[in-house]
């Protein structure tokens, strides 16, 4: 499904507060041989679409009409969702099961993994974003998509052969836009905690952080909780995806960064991969959050970095999936 490789850093990435963008493209499991899929691809292009059966959340089985793929883009919504309106630029979790046309086993599914799997329709396949947009969470959706909105000539590995014809099935579970941020109506920690730094932006809304003047730099990390929302907690199972937006600054404001103003939610962090962000478990979904880190002395490995602060909102949670 995705397409590149795309990293996003904070400024802060020798003291651990990383922030990156989509992964590289996933390895599908084998699958049909490239002699039948090249075959398929082969076929006239035709005018119908598989038929799919099994209902929102439910692993789909699709079955092909025996004649070839369109050779547009074809998007039909097979359980229509009231969920809000995908946009072209959002954070996306769904579960999807792909297969080439014409050949009966999936090349990759996120129901075979038990999880549904969060991207950036900024990195994913043309037909993804393409067919995606517009559509709205609770949503099935069918995706019939043509080679060069796929991946093309060059295809993806032994199981998506060049020129190959795509079939999906994406069940939308969420989408977060640009703006995401935390609950509106997220409760305040009273009394407030006396903190070094000024948040300014209402809950519910971007945020900005800066550091008072003269406020003594941290010597350990911290999060302190300032306003407590109602979802789900961060599991401590360790590979939960914690899907953030974060706003950080150098501790004298010389330098700052704002996913905000830039690549919209973050999906690179893990529970478990060590570092302040794993203070974050057990804190609800829809929570804001101050993180102070102390400077870093350098080291052969890495370079010297100053104490950063920064305010992360918890816009959601995506699991580990239950198989590899």
């Amino acid at each position: 499904v995705r397409r590149r490789s795309a990293v996003l850093t904070s400024l802060a990435v020798a003291a651990a507060l990383t922030l990156a963008g989509c992964s590289g493209s996933s390895t599908p499991e084998p699958s049909a041989s490239a002699s039948e899929s090249a075959s398929a691809a082969a076929t006239p292009a035709g005018t119908e679409l598989p038929t799919v059966e099994g209902a929102f959340g439910e692993d789909p089985k699709i079955t092909f009409p025996g004649t070839g793929a369109p050779a547009d883009l074809k998007v039909e919504v097979l359980h229509a969702g009231d969920g809000a309106e995908v946009g072209a630029d959002d954070y996306v979790v769904a579960n999807y099961k792909g297969q080439v046309w014409d050949v009966d086993k999936a090349f990759d599914s996120s129901f075979d993994r038990g999880a549904p799997a969060g991207f950036s329709l900024n990195a994913v396949i043309k037909g993804w974003k393409q067919g995606l947009t517009g559509t709205h969470v609770g949503d099935r959706v069918l995706l019939s998509i043509p080679p060069d909105l796929g991946y093309g000539e060059q295809g993806a590995g032994q199981d998506i052969p060049g020129g190959s014809s795509l079939v999906f099935v994406v069940d939308v579970v969420e989408a977060y836009g640009k703006n995401a941020a935390g609950q509106a109506d997220a409760k305040p920690v009273e009394p407030a905690p006396d903190l070094p730094v000024e948040i300014t932006g209402n809950l519910g809304a971007p945020a900005e952080v800066r550091v008072k003047d003269g406020a003594p730099e941290p010597t350990k990390p911290t999060a302190t909780v300032i306003a407590t929302g109602t979802g789900e907690a961060v599991p401590e199972t360790p590979g939960t995806t914690m899907l953030l937006q974060l706003a950080e600054t150098a501790w004298d404001n010389s330098v700052s960064n704002s996913t905000w103003k830039t690549s919209g939610p973050t999906d690179e962090v893990k529970v478990g991969a060590g570092g302040i962000f794993d203070q974050l478990v057990g804190v609800p979904v829809g929570s804001r959050v101050v993180l102070q880190l102390p400077a870093t002395e350098g080291s052969a490995s890495a370079s010297a970095a100053p104490a950063f602060a920064g305010v992360v909102d918890i816009v959601g949670v995506v699991p580990v999936p239950a198989t590899k």
